[in-house]
């Protein structure tokens, strides 16, 4: 949170405690973020439970209900800067993120992985204050370079689990040409805020199965990320073939 501080709020005046609508900027691409954050909390908690002894029913909703309370600071943040303002839709978001490993009740483990993946767009440079001065700024502030996925298990499309076990799809979402978060704003700027959506093949490293410790967590943080792969994009009614994308 000191980190955040410094790197998204740190350049930014402060305001009186607010609140302000935002579910209609960057096209949603901040609420996919905060979801993807939140689940990864709350499976992290959810284990470290489930390791001190408590049941996976009750590791799941605890889990789930701290790791809420954990990104509230951040709601907390946004409604003490001058450029944001606290957002329900954020907290919604969070929420989502946060109860989305009681799918382990249904399948009794995790078959969908929220995933992430970065490349260096060419519209941080027209605003760096807003979307980054360089890429450790920019892989947290400009949307139009992140892409975040739902990979899932082959296997869940499968009865008989024919698939090989580490076999994943992903879905993706992102935009690009965005500028500014407000799209009527970023239009009269120029810009036109664009959907893309992805399709993709995708590697699940918690079913590579390894009796080593520090291998196993190598895996679990890999798991965050999208593995590149030949993708297929739909956006503005066009399909394109991406032979790698990340």
């Amino acid at each position: 949170m000191v980190g955040l501080g410094f790197i998204w709020y740190g350049s930014g005046e402060r305001q009186p405690f607010t609140f302000f609508n935002d579910n209609n900027q960057w096209l949603q691409m901040d609420k996919a973020g905060h979801a993807f954050t939140a689940y990864h909390i709350s499976n992290t908690n959810a284990i470290l439970f489930q390791k001190a002894g408590v049941s996976k029913k009750k590791a799941l909703l605890w889990s789930g209900i701290a790791s809420t309370s954990m990104m509230l600071p951040i709601e907390i943040l946004d409604g003490f800067s001058a450029d944001y303002g606290a957002s329900w839709g954020d907290f919604v978001a969070n929420s989502i993120g946060a109860f989305l490993p009681f799918q382990q009740l249904i399948w009794e483990e995790n078959y969908i992985h929220p995933k992430f993946s970065f490349s260096p767009s060419s519209y941080a440079e027209l605003r760096p204050n807003t979307l980054g001065h360089n890429f450790y700024e920019q892989w947290l502030k400009d949307y139009n370079g992140q892409t975040y996925w739902l990979s899932a298990n082959f296997n869940l499309l499968s009865k008989k689990n024919v698939f090989p076990d580490w076999l994943a799809f992903s879905l993706g979402y992102s935009g690009k040409e965005m500028v500014y978060g407000d799209i009527e704003t970023n239009s009269l700027n120029g810009y036109h805020a664009k959907r893309q959506m992805f399709l993709s093949l995708d590697v699940d490293f918690s079913k590579i199965e390894t009796q080593k410790k520090w291998l196993q967590t190598i895996f679990y943080i890999a798991n965050l990320i999208k593995i590149p792969f030949p993708t297929l994009e739909w956006s503005e009614n066009k399909v394109i073939l991406h032979p790698v994308y990340f």
